[in-house]
């Protein structure tokens, strides 16, 4: 199945070939954590991931088509 990922700000030059926007390709049982685990993401930081416009926890399901949005939560104050 081919999940349409989307990393924004700094996260966008961890993307393939440096690309923020990109489709991966994930086999069997997609989940949230699966995906996670293929990207190559900094651990240490806090990230917020939307499915299809909504948040969801690490074992939700992916379907083909899914649009997954990552990005880092901005903090103010």
């Amino acid at each position: 199945m081919n999940i349409d990922v989307e990393l924004f700000g700094f996260l966008a030059d961890d993307g393939p070939e440096g690309n923020g926007k990109f489709q991966i390709d994930l086999d069997g049982e997609a989940t949230l954590d699966r995906l996670m685990e293929r990207l190559t993401l900094p651990s240490d930081i806090t990230l917020m991931v939307l499915i299809n416009g909504q948040r969801v926890d690490a074992g939700h399901p992916l379907n083909d088509g899914d649009e997954v949005f990552i990005f880092r939560p901005a903090a103010g104050g």
